[in-house]
């Protein structure tokens, strides 16, 4: 039975869990492109909540782009049509997800990378190299060492990226960095931990910063994300999945 009493505060929340719950059926294929979402009503009953709730979850569905509210019901888009907010979800789903989705994903961020590291040298002051290097060759004090070498890499590509989008000044690399990072954090790693170690990386970035070479820059960048997609691509067993399995999903 519905708590009448709790409706007005539990709703958001609860609008949440079941636009949560419908956007992963949405993803896996449960619902092809084109077809209609079930209407508020059955929604409402499926769930156990009032129609407001529904309606809220909904709204969170057309943000994400997976859903238009249209005269006579709301209807299932394809996956293409969908927002940046939609990727993070889709990597949550593992094997049940996209095919070649972290491939993907690793060699957009990788060229992303890259265009901001060689914005950025090309008008960096003699400071600002200074600054990347010492992000690049710094060790953690004692204090800052972290549970794994893995995370205090991470952490400095991090640093990196941040300090290369502050010196291009480039709103647009920022913003679109920032959705992808916000999508990617802690989920590239709980579905593939790094085996290998950046510090050559970083060694060789360091380098082309010390000759003030752009491009050389963006080229160690671009090579180190290939080889990453490479060694990502020979570890994983395709398995056939229900996203690749419906033809009618786009």
């Amino acid at each position: 039975m519905i708590d009448i009493a709790n409706q007005s505060t539990a709703t958001p929340a609860r609008a949440q869990d079941i636009a949560e719950h419908l956007r992963d059926e949405i993803l896996l294929g449960q619902y092809r492109q084109g077809e209609r979402l079930p209407s508020e009503r059955d929604l409402a009953a499926r769930f156990q909540v009032n129609r407001g709730a529904i309606r809220e979850a909904i709204k969170i569905l057309a943000q994400l782009g997976i859903v238009k509210v249209q005269p006579g019901g709301v209807r299932i888009l394809g996956i293409h049509d969908a927002s940046l907010d939609v990727l993070g979800p889709l990597l949550d789903l593992g094997d049940r997800g996209p095919e070649n989705l972290t491939s993907d994903l690793i060699s957009v961020f990788g060229a992303l990378l890259a265009l901001s590291a060689r914005l950025a040298l090309q008008t960096a002051s003699k400071a600002q190299e200074q600054r990347l290097l010492e992000i690049l060759t710094e060790s953690p004090s004692a204090g800052d060492l972290p549970n794994d070498n893995n995370a205090a890499e991470r952490e400095k590509l991090a640093q990196f990226a941040e300090a290369l989008t502050d010196i291009n000044n480039n709103l647009v690399l920022r913003l679109i960095g920032n959705g992808l990072r916000t999508q990617m954090v802690g989920r590239l790693e709980r579905r593939h931990p790094s085996a290998t170690s950046n510090e050559e990386f970083f060694r060789a970035m360091a380098l082309t910063i010390q000759r003030s070479d752009a491009n050389g820059l963006a080229k160690t960048i671009i090579q180190r994300f290939d080889d990453i997609k490479r060694n990502l691509d020979a570890t994983t067993i395709p398995t056939p999945t229900e996203f690749n399995r419906n033809p009618n999903h786009a």
